[in-house]
């Protein structure tokens, strides 16, 4: 029996954990097995073909909220091509509601009904043999359109039963690799599905570490841990870590290695932050799920904490350069557009290095899918459930909202905008407002409907000030030109970022010839290590020299006028003050 594993990831860069864990339990007993991965981008004809070629018995799928429509039209496709094929779907997106599913979609012959590791090679045993399918637990199945579900089965107590997903040699050069070390999650929050199962089992230490130098020595650098909450139980999580910094001290190239952890913020510690203190430099990447401070939300929710509390640790893991992503979810019960402005501002202003909104996915199985009449969530009818309204939080502040969060990834979480925003934001009463105003803008003037290069983000922005009652520019003009500088080496400087603008020709030809003495001065070579290692050329292409009426970087509110030189070697831009 030929069996085929196809995974359908929202990237390229992506990789499915699912679908190895079942590759390394069918070729355990059935040589003939093979995994083939695509990104739900790819045109789906051409997926389709490259699947019938592959001339499999069995063609198993791995299925999420995101990638279950691409999934069923694959099959519809191949279907009446592939009569004595057999189609199988597995995954959250089908673990629940199974015979359902199955009558919508006769085309598919089994689903696997939770973890698969154990249900999978059963199915393909019982098929192989001409078994009887009723007894094989964890399944639901389709018999010339009649729909059987049967029994659950009981999760696998022991993770360390499991194959480890990463055996073989796969080149991961450029790729997102994603690991487990725990499944389960202490908390039961309503909208995960996490809080479908209850306990948290644990992978033993020297097996991930087997499992992770293996990747390493396979190319991957960028590592995710789908762990639901890292930090569950803090001896594990600070054993594993220990193992990441060990391995990665290994290789030649170990500062490129970074691994993302998704932790509880109100488990983090005095104990954690010590540890921090001495932990590699960019080998950590953390993110924690804040989703709400509004406590009548998170009770409804069964997601108690108090981020009052533990925010005080964020200012400094983000002093030991450790990136730091927070998340809200937007939709939640009984939070309206004033608590939701309130939660926006909170995690705002402790500065994550980025703040990510998510809209509520009222998941098939979750509590909140249980109880969703009784909160009054609409949401969508198809994957991936997106609310569109609740009782308290209108469709049209949900709309609004999403374009709050387009304009929040374009300025604050590129990263790109740091200075401006900070004297941008001055203007408003909070963070929220701010970008409530400008999202209408946007939208005013029909700028979502285009994409825009990097620097015409700066454009916009400007435009956004220049319609504002301010009375004194200048400090958000140069907080805008300097953050201009920091995103490259501009050829061109728009008119509203010149403070040359309005001078006469004389007056312009002094100021030019200001900017290219300040470039060559010999002040910079005790400045700059690399100004000795170049000739003029290479100097005068690699640096800018810019005038600031007020120094942004001074803390002091007596900011003073001043020239800075802008040098950008190897994709890296450093500032540096004229003090000549």
């Amino acid at each position: 029996m030929k069996v085929l594993l196809v995974a359908f990831n929202a990237k390229y860069v992506h990789t499915n954990l699912a679908l190895r864990y079942l590759l390394e339990g069918v070729r355990s007993v059935n040589s003939d097995v093979s995994l083939r991965e695509f990104s739900i981008n790819d045109h789906l004809d051409q997926i389709a073909g490259e699947i019938y070629e592959a001339k499999a018995d069995v063609i198993g799928f791995s299925s999420y909220i995101w990638n279950i429509k691409e999934i069923v039209a694959v099959i519809r496709h191949l279907h009446p091509v592939c009569p004595n094929v057999r189609f199988v779907i597995g995954g959250p997106e089908v673990s629940f509601e199974a015979e359902k599913f199955l009558l919508e979609h006769l085309e598919v012959d089994a689903l696997v009904v939770g973890e698969g590791e154990k249900t999978f090679l059963e199915l393909l045993r019982t098929w192989q043999n001409g078994g009887d399918l009723a007894q094989v637990p964890g399944i639901a199945w389709n018999e010339n359109g009649k729909i059987f579900v049967n029994p659950p089965r009981q999760a696998a107590p022991d993770l360390n039963d499991l194959p480890l997903p990463y055996t073989e040699n796969e080149d991961f050069t450029g790729r997102i690799v994603y690991v487990e070390t725990t499944r389960g999650c202490p908390f039961n929050c309503q909208y995960c599905l996490s809080s479908t199962f209850q306990g948290v089992r644990f992978l033993e230490a020297e097996r991930f570490r087997h499992m992770f130098r293996l990747l390493l020595e396979s190319g991957a650098r960028t590592i995710k841990f789908v762990d639901r909450t890292f930090n569950a139980h803090k001896r594990h999580a600070l054993g594993i870590l220990d193992i990441v910094r060990a391995e990665s001290e290994c290789l030649p190239d170990a500062q490129r290695v970074r691994v993302h952890c998704e932790m509880a913020g109100d488990l983090l510690d005095d104990e954690w932050m010590e540890y921090f203190r001495n932990y590699p430099l960019g080998l950590i990447q953390l993110e924690i799920g804040v989703q709400s401070t509004h406590q009548p939300t998170l009770e409804i929710v069964s997601r108690r904490q108090n981020f009052n509390a533990w925010k005080k640790y964020v200012p400094e893991m983000k002093g030991l350069g450790i990136p730091l992503h927070l998340d809200l979810i937007v939709g939640l019960p009984e939070e309206n557009w004033t608590d939701f402005r309130t939660s926006f501002n909170d995690v705002y202003q402790v500065e994550p290095d980025m703040l990510q909104l998510g809209f509520l996915k009222v998941l098939k199985g979750s509590g909140l899918r249980l109880q969703s009449k009784r909160y009054g969530l609409v949401f969508t009818p198809d994957p991936p459930y997106t609310i569109l309204e609740t009782p308290v939080l209108t469709h049209s502040e949900i709309l609004q909202l999403q374009r709050m969060e387009d304009v929040l990834d374009k300025y604050y979480n590129s990263g790109k905008f740091v200075h401006a925003l900070r004297e941008v934001l001055k203007l408003f009463p909070s963070p929220f407002d701010f970008y409530d105003a400008f999202a209408e803008l946007w939208q005013q003037r029909g700028w979502f409907q285009r994409q825009w290069q990097g620097k015409a983000l700066f454009d916009k922005l400007w435009e956004f000030v220049d319609n504002q009652d301010v009375l004194v520019w200048d400090g958000i003009r140069d907080a805008l030109r300097f953050d201009y500088y920091l995103w490259e080496r501009p050829n061109v400087v728009p008119d509203y970022l010149r403070p040359e603008i309005g001078l006469n020709t004389e007056e312009a030809n002094q100021w030019k010839s200001k900017q290219e003495d300040i470039r060559r001065d010999g002040y910079w070579q005790e400045v700059v290590p690399e100004f000795i290692e170049m000739d003029r050329r290479q100097w005068g292409r690699n640096t800018a020299v810019a005038y600031f009426s007020s120094d942004i970087l001074q803390e002091d509110e007596q900011k003073t006028p001043c020239w800075y030189l802008f040098h950008y070697r190897q994709g890296k831009v450093r500032p540096y003050r004229y003090e000549g």
